[in-house]
Formats: structure tokens, sequence, C-alpha cells
């Protein structure tokens, strides 16, 4: 821009959230303004040069006729523009508002070394850039990286706005270590732990620690209450209130039993128990017949004329055989109080319990067949945060694409509460110098923390929620993913500081996003349905201001690319291995 700009530029509004201005020479403007569209910058400054950096939110033609006709002549520009932060003394970049002289002198185009001092004003050891300013790709946008990872994260995004990417990249960037790192051969302090709905993310991070369902262990006998009694009990069943406090009762009795050296174990403790045992119980209370002879007192009584005082020791080894029921008075007995309560409770658990499908979760076998027990609880929770005994991993990714639907939001609850339980009990005993703060990316986080109150997500969603809520204070943060925004759990959602907005095309996704985002700057949030592909709105307290950027190439990308059916249909007829494909439907081994 010329030395002057008083012959191009007129100041005609000045509020607190809007600056009017015109532009006199749309000839000169446009020579001069190349690249200026509706999001660029502008520096308005005084005549003592306090100067305020406003986003320019949009423009009209503004007509002038002359006397006694309609003809337009000289035809000039109203500019829309936001306030978003001032320059101070030094030229260090501020947000928030300040007192400028009225009316303003002087109105330019923010150049390369104004865009600088705002970009720039993160610390050299908080920097973390993985993106570049979308209309001058040649600057680099610095987030300050304590508080991008700190304080929660949101990226969303419609199919095909590059989300994966976006993630990806992000990711990479966190793991990457540093020149002198990278020449001693060690790992940085890293943590991240990311669920993978659709398996995508393997090729993305190949030096990764990788579980799925083939290699995941995670025992049934480290759900807590919620878990236990969403993955086994119907909550609408009429007597779902005695089923759950007799499972409860034989899971307690169950721990106690396989946990001697355990004083007084609760139903939430990561102990031990034999899911079978406890079906083996159920099902004798579902058979029992109590005595009601003189002197039997209504205990239960076995077909061989044994009274039971002590239900934990005849209940849990073998499905027991009772009385017939009796009115004569030397051998009357009667059916036990659940007696018939629990037909369809107990078949429930035999289904679940032989149903292959859920083997890695119902039935976990070592490599030499026996089973997990409390021994091996180290060794279970060492997967998840990449501490294993042999290799050190910075990112750990669980493959959900193979996990039954039906028990993927326990999967995602168990394994997350595990995690948090860890970064809890870890700060209370971790010296002054040890920080081991973790990262839990949620990807495509709508299919399992909904904002629906359905009892099928209660627990997924008391475990995120408490993540969500207090996890930073003990190094426990959250990336939430997802293409519908709108479907996530508002409390959940609403926690996160950063957002990383792609294109979204559903206007209620859009709606809401707005609402939920920490920063109301209208001139970049209405662009989120326009977007381009690898194009993102950054928000939040880790960046100066609200942007719009574009992400950084990958070297190694997530296989999430959309097939190009056009080109596909083109080719020749391709041949389809259907042996192989009827052997994955049917959950065969190849």
């Amino acid at each position: 821009m010329p030395a002057s700009t008083t012959d191009i530029f007129r100041i005609l509004t000045v509020a607190p959230n809007l600056i009017q201005i015109e532009v006199l020479d749309a000839d000169q403007f446009k020579q001069d303004a190349n690249d200026f569209t509706i999001g660029s910058y502008l520096k308005i400054s005084d005549d003592s040069n306090t100067s305020i950096i406003a986003l320019v939110q949009s423009f009209k033609i503004k007509e002038t006729t002359n006397s006694g006709t309609v003809e337009a002549t000289n035809p000039s520009f109203i500019l829309d523009a936001q306030p978003i932060g001032f320059l101070d003394e030094s030229g260090s970049f501020k947000r928030g508002g300040q007192q400028i002289a009225i009316p303003p002198s002087n109105v330019v185009i923010a150049d390369d070394e104004v865009l600088k001092s705002i970009y720039e004003s993160v610390g050299e050891e908080k920097k973390f850039c993985f993106a570049k300013l979308a209309q001058k790709p040649s600057i680099e946008i610095a987030v300050d990286g304590d508080k991008f990872f700190s304080k929660h994260i949101a990226v969303v995004g419609s199919t095909g706005s590059g989300k994966s990417g976006t993630v990806a990249r992000i990711l990479q960037e966190g793991i990457s270590p540093t020149a002198d790192q990278t020449q001693r051969a060690v790992l940085n302090n890293t943590h991240i732990l990311l669920f993978d709905l659709h398996g995508e993310y393997k090729t993305a991070f190949p030096k990764s620690k990788k579980l799925d369902v083939s290699n995941l262990v995670l025992p049934y006998w480290l759900m807590n209450s919620e878990e236990l009694e969403e993955m086994f009990i119907e909550s609408n069943e009429n007597n779902s209130h005695n089923q759950i406090s007799q499972f409860r009762y034989a899971v307690i009795q169950n721990k106690k039993k396989h946990n001697p050296s355990v004083t007084n174990p609760s139903y939430d403790s990561p102990l031990y128990f034999s899911l079978k045992e406890v079906h083996t119980f159920i099902t004798n209370l579902n058979n029992e017949v109590v005595g009601k002879a003189d002197g039997e007192n209504a205990r239960p009584k076995l077909a061989d004329g044994t009274l039971i005082d002590d239900r934990c020791a005849y209940y849990f080894d073998q499905k027991r055989t009772f009385v017939v029921q009796s009115t004569a008075a030397a051998t009357k007995a009667s059916n036990g109080p659940f007696n018939g309560e629990f037909d369809r409770f107990v078949m429930r658990l035999e289904s679940k319990i032989n149903d292959d499908r859920l083997a890695f979760l119902l039935k976990p076998k070592k490599t030499d067949t026996t089973e997990f027990t409390t021994t091996d609880f180290p060794t279970i929770l060492k997967q998840f945060i990449g501490y294993n005994d042999d290799v050190k991993d910075n990112i750990t990714i669980i493959d959900l694409s193979g996990i039954p639907f039906e028990v993927l939001s326990i999967v995602v609850s168990l394994i997350s509460r595990l995690v948090f339980d860890f970064c809890f009990y870890f700060k209370t005993v971790k010296t002054a110098t040890e920080e081991v703060p973790f990262l839990l990316v949620l990807e495509e986080a709508h299919n399992y923390i909904p904002q629906s109150e359905g009892a099928k997500y209660y627990s997924v969603k008391k475990s995120i929620e408490r993540i969500a809520k207090e996890g930073r204070k003990y190094g426990l943060s959250l990336m939430i993913v997802s293409q519908r925004p709108s479907e996530i759990s508002e409390t959940i959602f609403s926690q996160c500081n950063n957002f990383v907005a792609m294109r979204l095309t559903n206007p209620t996704d859009q709606q809401y996003v707005k609402r939920l985002m920490p920063d109301s700057v209208s001139a970049i949030t209405d662009t989120l349905p326009v977007l381009e592909r690898q194009e993102a709105l950054i928000i939040g307290d880790s960046i100066p201001i609200p942007t719009i950027v574009k992400i950084k190439d990958l070297t190694d990308k997530p296989d999430s690319k959309d097939i190009l059916f056009r080109t596909e249909w083109k080719k020749d007829w391709v041949t389809i291995t259907f042996d192989q494909v009827i052997k994955k439907l049917k959950k065969e081994v190849l």
C-alpha cells in the first residue's frame, strides 16, 4: 500500500465490534490488494500510532448517482471489519480492545511483518506448528502447545474435509523428537492413546503399538459397576433391581474367594472373579428350593437333604439339584425367594459367555491358555500407556473396527477409566520433577458419547465426562474428533477450550459449533461450510486470534482416502476372491 492511504480509505464507523471503512479509489485498491479477501487483516491506526488489528467480515458496494439520473457512477466499497486485538508499544499483538483516537487516520492491509508479530508471539519453547496461514502460506501458524494439549481439543469436520489427516498431522508433530533426542536415539515424553473406529491410523503411525480384537487384553473383571450392569442387566425388566442386587452380591463374594489376601474388596475393585462361577451362583438362586419342615428354618435344601447355611460355599462350584416342592408336614418345601425370577437373566449370562465374538472380553486367555488374574493387572495396564516391558511407544492405537458394536461403548469406557485411574494415582506417588501427561484421542466420538440419555451409553459418558471435568488436574487431556458435533454429549464437548473446525455442511452442526466456541468472530466462523479440504479454523486460547489455516501435508497418511468412483468404474472388471470375504463375514481366521 502507498505510504498515505487517506485517498483510498475513509473511516465511517467505529464500534466495539464493528469498524466500517469506505474504499474511495477502487482501481487503486485493486492494484495494491491482489490477495485481499473476506478474512484478510487490516491495521487501523491513529496519529499516536496506536493500532487495532481488524478482520474483514464483509463488503458491499456503495453507488453514487448523478443528479437527476439513475445511472451509477464511481462505485465505491464499504468494508465491515471486526476488531480482534491491538499492537502494543513494542509491536507485540494482544487480544482484546484498545482505545483509539477518533477518528483513526490510517488504514492499511496488514503486511507480513504485522502477521508475524501476531503469530510469532508464542514463546519458542511452547511453539507447536502443524499449519500455515491459508491466505498466505509463507506464514507459519504457531499455537501455544501447552495450552493446546492441556485444555482439551475438538477436531470437527464433515466427511471428506481432511479431518483424519489433520488429526494425524497434529499427533505426528506431537511425537516428533528433537534433534538432540534423535541423535541420542531416545523417545520424547509424549503419551497418546488413540481410539481408531475404522482402523485407518496404522499407516500414519508405523512405529506405534497397535491393539485390536486379536491381541487386546481386556478381561471382564476390570469392569466397574456401571460397565458390568450395562453388559449383563436389562434395565427395562421388571425385576432388574433384584438382578442387580444378587449379581452384585455374587461378584463381591467371588472376588473374596479368589483374592483372600485383599481386605473387603468392592464391586468396583479391579480384582479377578470368575464369571462362570457367578453364572452358576445365579443359576442356583434361580432353582433354589427351601425347606419348611420343623427346624429347617427356610434354609436352601439340596436333593440329598443337605441344608445350606452359606450359599457361597455351595453355589459357585456347580449347579445344584434341590428337593422337590412339597406341602406334606415332614417334607414341606417351597420355592426360594428368587426361584424362577432369573430365567431370562441366566439365559442372557450364558449366551454372552458363549458368544465367541466377545471372547476377548469374557474369555481372555494367555498363551499358555490360563486365565488372566489379578496378578496380571500391571501387564494389562501397561499395554494402554506405552510402558511395555521390552518396547516403549509414544502412541498406542486401539483398532475398534473388529469389536462388536454392542460392547464398543463398554470397551471405550473401561480403557478410558483405567488410564484416568492410572493418572489419578500416579499423581500421588510421583516426584516433583516427574510428569507423564496423556492425550486420549476419541475418533468418531459421536458413536459412543452421544447426546442421547440411553442406558447403553451411561458408563462411557460417565467415564469421559469425568475426564473432561477433572482430567487436566491429573495430566490427562482429550481430543474429541467427530463429523457430527451436534450429536456429541454437550457436557463433554463444552469442556473443550481449543477447536480445529474444518468444513461443516450440516447447518445444525455449524450452529452447534459456533455456540460452543469460546470466541464469537463471525467474520471467519461463517466460513465453516465453504472451507476447502485441509483448511481449518483454529480457535481457542492456544492461538492469538481465530485463524483459517492450511494443514501441512503428511508423509505417512491415514488409510482414509476417498475412493474415486468414476475412475475406478472405468477400469477393467475386478475379480473378487469370495472365499476370503466369506471367511471374514463368518469371523473365521484366515
